[in-house]
């Protein structure tokens, strides 16, 4: 019995790690698309803001 709770935790350990490696790796891999959503995000509500302030009505 005591090898099956050596298993278990081990194997919650390898789960953890894996879980935690594949988080930081789509974080490391995302970040230049996060970066141009939010520039882009920038931009459309910049363009948002000249249209309302336009003169012309």
């Amino acid at each position: 019995m005591a090898k099956t709770l050596r298993r278990a935790r081990g194997q919650a350990a390898v789960e953890y790690a894996t879980v935690t490696a594949a988080l930081l790796g789509f974080t490391v891999l995302g970040w230049p698309f996060l970066v141009q959503l939010l520039n882009a995000l920038n931009r459309y509500f910049g363009s948002i803001y000249y249209v309302i302030q336009s003169p012309v009505p």
